[in-house]
């Protein structure tokens, strides 16, 4: 999960793996970015020697891969949100994109400090997700992370009595980024034979 792997150029999203790929990528930006931008705001002008510490970098392996599954939940839901109203088929399409989520899952290990079963929970909890956001109306993309932005903030490698009252700010950086990943997908997805892949998936 590089950074500068995030920044390879974006193909059309119009077949399962381009989805799985976006999902992935876009994750990742969130998490790393938000991280990131957040460790140099609260140490200000001693955030290059903090970059640098041992201790701080584990911290911060250990906060992606606890935050990384908040991200992806995120992701899924807003492309579930820009699916929806074309889907004649949406409980095919969210099942499909549940699938899709399981791929990325399987592309990683489990983090050091989880247990073997950490991908299966993650899939499992993302697509119960996916399965309710079918019985509500869809959220605006803004909206999304607020779900997830309070577990997000508790994970963060910043010492808990230096945060401060910063959670709004971490919300607010996280709605950001959703926000850009939404307009993304809007620009690259094509979304009837996106619709078509997934019910593939699915069935």
């Amino acid at each position: 999960m590089g950074l500068l792997d995030l920044l390879r150029p974006k193909a059309k999203i119009a077949d399962i793996a381009g989805l799985a790929d976006f999902l992935d990528r876009q994750s990742a930006f969130m998490v790393q970015k938000c991280i990131y931008e957040y460790a140099r705001a609260r140490s200000g002008l001693l955030s290059v020697k903090l970059l640098e510490e041992p201790a701080f970098r584990e911290a911060a392996e250990r906060a992606k891969w606890r935050n990384y599954p908040l991200c992806l939940q995120s992701a899924a839901l807003m492309v579930e949100g820009a699916l929806r109203a074309e889907s004649q088929r949406p409980d095919a399409m969210r099942a499909g994109l549940a699938e899709v989520v399981g791929r990325i899952c399987r592309l990683y290990p489990p983090p050091a400090d989880q247990p073997a079963h950490f991908w299966e929970e993650v899939r499992r909890d993302i697509a119960d997700r996916l399965d309710r956001a079918g019985r509500e109306p869809a959220q605006p993309v803004k909206d999304i992370p607020q779900e997830t932005a309070r577990a997000f903030f508790a994970n963060l490698p910043i010492h808990a009595d230096l945060r401060g009252y910063d959670f709004t700010l971490v919300t607010n950086n996280l709605r950001g980024n959703l926000c850009r990943a939404h307009d993304e997908f809007l620009a690259a997805a094509d979304r009837p034979a996106l619709l078509r892949a997934l019910a593939a998936e699915a069935a």
